[in-house]
């Protein structure tokens, strides 16, 4: 057995202990924006209110400093984001028996844990988050609906097609009606949830592609046209140089110029999962220079970095996310550099995954089954699908 043979089954071995322990834990765990929402609620309480804003704002980057165990003292619970993307990993592993079981287990789960706050089918983080005044807890979202329905997509050969179906048809009107989409000149945003106007470009991304997978399989050519031309508007906002900003400027909203790894790596994927049907010059002009831009500003190495202008902190979500964006571009070497960052610097062993590394070589080994476990779970399942098929 060649090098590249013993890594993919140690990758292999790896995936197998990760499945194991997301099944142990029923797919329930701790978040890192628990610790955001227990911020939060302090942050409203008289007198400690303001020092406690201000003290989330400066502990975000330093999670080195916070102790594990109080990232771990909130009570594991169960996220529809790690359903989704648990889901669409089952769905690249061979099947049988395994697969099907928690196939089938992650669909009631996913049923049983839609958002109550609207009607329809879509679901949110079940804790508020965002800060103060930002986001209650379950409000639903269109990249977490996302997710999930891509999932039930994914996974559809899995479990009770028709279920699967009239499912993501509730999904799809949650992303249409209680969503909704912005009209701009450039063509529709999807909007990230109800009522909010912002244009989040790589919620609308991972809105299209659920879109366009659901209008292929519905036959429904308005779905398809409708995720085409908001590909159209997140190509009219991409900058010059290749890049995205994570919401341009629109009404009343000023510009959130925030560029990272994982949310343009969110557009990158999304946007070629678009082009393989669509086959459009124009997106494909907008995937190489994003790649262009991704590949010279937010990769050092084997790590994708922090920022445009850093590096450090580096985040096990960034990685699975960047092995997943250079699979979906085609370019396996680079994801296989990724996959072994994540091997030796991420993994610590029975299936967990550490959640930063710091430049002074400390670490935050906390293991966050919706930031960490499961994106992992999907990038290295995924990896491993793609390497059966070559």
């Amino acid at each position: 057995m060649n090098a590249d043979s013993n890594f993919q089954r140690h990758v292999g071995a790896i995936v197998s202990e990760l499945g194991d322990w997301l099944e142990a834990c029923d797919y329930a765990g701790n978040d890192p924006y628990q610790l955001d929402h227990l911020i939060t609620s302090a942050s409203q309480r008289p007198v400690i209110g303001p020092a406690v804003s201000a003290l989330r704002q400066f502990l975000k980057p330093y999670h080195a400093f916070i102790p594990k165990r109080l990232f771990a003292s909130s009570p594991a619970i169960v996220m529809a984001q790690v359903l989704g993307d648990v889901l669409s990993a089952e769905a690249c592993c061979p099947r049988g028996e395994i697969s099907t079981r928690r196939a089938k287990r992650l669909f009631e789960l996913i049923d049983r844990h839609r958002s109550p706050l609207v009607q329809s089918y879509g679901w949110g983080l079940p804790f508020s988050w965002g800060g103060a005044d930002h986001y209650p807890p379950h409000w639903p979202t269109t990249i977490t609906t996302a997710i999930v329905l891509n999932g039930l997509l994914d996974g559809i050969d899995l479990l009770d097609r028709e279920r699967v179906i009239r499912l993501v048809s509730s999904g799809i009107q949650f992303m249409l009606e209680d969503c909704g989409y912005e009209e701009t000149q450039a063509g529709p945003c999807l909007r990230y949830g109800p009522g909010d106007t912002r244009l989040i470009l790589n919620a609308s991304a991972a809105g299209a592609v659920v879109l366009m997978r659901v209008g292929q399989l519905l036959g429904r050519s308005d779905y398809i046209d409708l995720a085409s031309h908001a590909a159209e508007c997140i190509i009219a906002h991409q900058n010059a140089d290749g890049s995205w900003y994570y919401a341009p400027a629109h009404k009343e909203h000023p510009v959130d110029s925030i560029i990272d790894s994982r949310h343009t790596g969110y557009i990158l994927q999304n946007l070629s999962r678009l082009n393989a049907i669509f086959c459009d010059p124009t997106i494909e002009r907008a995937l190489d220079a994003g790649w262009v831009y991704n590949k010279s500003k937010l990769m050092d190495g084997d790590k994708p970095r922090w920022s445009p202008a850093h590096t450090w902190p580096v985040d096990s979500h960034d990685v699975a996310q960047a092995i997943q964006t250079a699979i979906a571009l085609g370019k396996t070497d680079i994801a296989e550099t990724f996959l072994r960052c994540a091997v030796n610097a991420f993994y610590k062993g029975n299936g967990l995954f550490r959640y930063k590394l710091f430049e002074d070589g400390r670490s935050n080994d906390a293991v966050f089954i919706r930031w960490t476990q499961a994106p992992m779970y999907k990038a290295m399942s995924l990896y491993l699908s793609q390497s059966r098929a070559a």
